[in-house]
């Protein structure tokens, strides 16, 4: 049979069916029944797979009278719609042989890009010249489009599967960055890194696409880069960026290089993207430069300045654990701080349910007000939280001392 009439079947980032270049669509949704049997019964390869292990499978979890008979009428209604559909043309595709369900390669061939992504694996251990392994490497991560079956992510056998298929990955993944790191070829390891970062987004993916940048010297691509890793990490997960992170934008700061014809141009491309009312948000490294800067402007005219950091507590004087509503709560305390803060005043996401701000030509009593009008903007919101904020201060000038906190003490009037 040609090449043009044999069924491409993905199930790596998601179960999909297509012939030539042209897709097969399904009628019915993927979690289906019937539609889980089909994905069983490719999944299976050549080897089937038994009857016990579909029902459990398939109804492990549902009260049948007989799921025998379940099964069979469901692999009829699936043979009859298969039937039906133009890429199949009448082929009867699923056999039953000594209790096996299996798909027929000899009625309607079958390419998996599971199977595609296991052989390139298994090649590339077997191989020992570093250039056929590294195309066999390659091979396997162009082929991996992420998780296995997504959609029935919640089903142990996929479950199971997904953690083997992506443990494979990943060890194609070191591999072949081993041997193009080794041989300089940094184009095709930022491919390899971007793809690894799309389906998923750990910071070591992130770090080396930044380095690849850098040692292509593409390094306003290499910062717009972190830019995109630490919001993401600041946004979904309230984390700071981590020390390697930072040395890379110390780095890239470095060799960026700007070139404008006047002045006007320079002006426009230093200005924010939207305008800010209200105090400047920023990321904790560009909050440390503003620290930095602010502690020498202290030094020169005398004035006073704090560090207030905000943390987001129970009842109990605790850290949140429910992470809705943790993230509900920031999302409001970010715009009260906002709002309440004066426009020469900057602050960052310091934690999961924290808040760091630096507070300009205040005096301590003057952060307690700061303290009142953060409170009362947030109680407008109207989400009667079962937490309170805490506050904690300490002068920001580098040369004062440490002194123990000032906390402000919680107001009730935050409790629901």
């Amino acid at each position: 049979m040609e090449d043009k009439k044999i069924i491409k079947v993905n199930m790596l980032g998601g179960f999909s069916l297509s012939q030539g270049k042209e897709p097969i669509p399904l009628e019915y949704a993927n979690t289906t029944k019937m539609i889980q049997l089909l994905i069983s019964v490719l999944a299976a390869g050549n080897a089937g797979i038994p009857r016990k292990q579909l029902i459990d499978r398939l109804y492990g979890n549902d009260v049948l009278e007989d799921p025998a008979v379940t099964l069979r009428v469901n692999a009829h209604r699936l043979r009859k719609y298969l039937k039906k559909t133009e890429a199949f043309k009448d082929a009867d595709c699923i056999r039953i042989k000594l209790g096996n369900y299996f798909w027929d390669r000899n009625e309607v061939p079958v390419e998996l890009d599971t199977e595609v992504f296991v052989n390139a694996y298994e090649q590339a251990e077997m191989e020992t010249d570093e250039e056929s392994k590294l195309s066999y490497l390659m091979k396997a991560c162009r082929v991996y489009q992420g998780d296995f079956l997504p959609e029935l992510g919640g089903e142990e056998w996929v479950a199971i599967a997904c953690a083997d298929y992506q443990k494979k990955y990943f060890e194609c993944l070191k591999e072949a960055e081993i041997i193009l790191l080794k041989q300089d070829r940094h184009e095709e390891l930022l491919e390899l890194s971007e793809q690894a970062c799309r389906y998923y987004p750990y910071e070591e993916f992130y770090l080396l696409q930044i380095d690849c940048l850098m040692s292509l010297g593409r390094f306003k691509e290499a910062m717009e880069v972190y830019e995109k890793a630490t919001t993401f990490y600041f946004e979904e997960l309230g984390l700071t960026p981590s020390e390697e992170m930072v040395e890379r934008f110390h780095a890239m700061s470095d060799k960026v290089q700007y070139h404008a014809v006047v002045m006007t141009d320079i002006k426009q491309g230093l200005q924010e993207e939207k305008f800010q009312s209200g105090a400047y948000f920023c990321t904790y490294p560009g909050f440390t430069d503003c620290y930095h800067i602010v502690c020498r402007m202290l030094e020169r005219n005398g004035q006073s300045a704090y560090l207030m950091l905000c943390t987001m507590v129970d009842r109990e004087g605790r850290p949140l654990t429910d992470e809705v509503k943790l993230e509900k709560y920031m999302e409001k305390l970010k715009l009260a701080i906002g709002t309440s803060l004066r426009k020469g005043d900057f602050y960052t996401r310091y934690g999961m349910n924290q808040y760091l701000m630096l507070l300009n030509g205040l005096r301590l009593e003057d952060c307690v007000i700061i303290q009142h009008r953060i409170d009362g903007r947030f109680l407008s919101f109207g989400l009667k939280a079962r937490a309170a904020i805490e506050y904690k201060v300490q002068p920001a000038a580098e040369d004062s001392l440490p002194k123990e906190n000032i906390t402000f003490t919680k107001t009730n009037s935050l409790w629901d």
